[in-house]
């Protein structure tokens, strides 16, 4: 199996969680600022300027964040199965490997199954990315934010749902929809901070894995032995 980089998808994800934070921070700044204005009785909110300008501020904040989460999901997945496929290339066999490449991204989707196996299949590319005789003494454990972005991943999907359920059906007072919205806000930044440590940390194993396996498969051979016909026998 042939290492193919995945440097470049990586990269794509970690501007994309990027870009989600900033998008997290003004929709937590509008949320604020939403819960500090204040209501008249009877007035409608085309009537008042603020209040207007503010809502569509949310709502195209919104928009922005469902098309980010839309594209980094996407970018995220194809990193994972590819960085998946690059294991067999350091010299772990297919029968070693616990999850599959397709299994990996797949789990993501499949209730109940989506809260545990995926932070196993992230645990073990982690492990996995780097070659197998380099494995000495066992495989290592990774670093101790994993589990916290795994964490604040599950807290904040749960109270986003919620979050998102109370704002399309507006059943609920305005100021507890701001209040649920905000610490939906609260757990998503350090949820997005901490994906792209998790991912910077398994891209820097396998690119550090990958040029230790092309120092060992790319040694150039030794030359053949010639042989010189001994004076006087030409």
């Amino acid at each position: 199996m042939r290492y193919r980089s995945v440097h470049g998808r990586a990269q794509t994800v970690v501007v994309l969680l990027a870009i989600t934070v900033v998008l997290h921070f003004f929709a937590l700044l509008t949320s604020v600022i939403a819960m500090s204005l204040p209501t008249a009785e009877g007035v409608e909110i085309e009537d008042d300027p603020m209040r207007l300008l503010v809502g569509l501020f949310e709502i195209g904040v919104g928009l922005l964040q469902f098309v980010t989460f839309v594209a980094t999901v996407v970018v995220f997945l194809m990193w994972l199965y590819r960085a998946y496929e690059n294991l067999p290339a350091f010299g772990h066999w297919r029968s070693s490997i616990k999850f599959s490449s397709g299994w990996a991204v797949g789990s993501f989707f499949v209730p109940f199954v989506s809260l545990v196996v995926p932070y196993q299949a992230v645990k073990e590319l982690w492990r996995k990315s780097e070659p197998a005789n380099a494995l000495t003494f066992g495989e290592s454990g990774p670093p101790s934010f994993f589990p916290l972005w795994w964490g604040f991943w599950i807290v904040s999907n749960i109270v986003s749902q919620i979050s998102f359920r109370m704002t399309l059906e507006q059943k609920a007072p305005a100021d507890i929809t701001n209040v649920v919205a905000i610490a939906s806000d609260l757990l998503d930044i350090p949820a997005a901070l901490l994906a792209i440590a998790v991912v910077r940390s398994i891209d820097r194993r396998q690119t550090e894995a990958s040029q230790q396996v092309n120092v060992q498969f790319q040694a150039p051979p030794s030359p053949p032995p010639s042989f010189q016909p001994a004076a006087g026998q030409i």
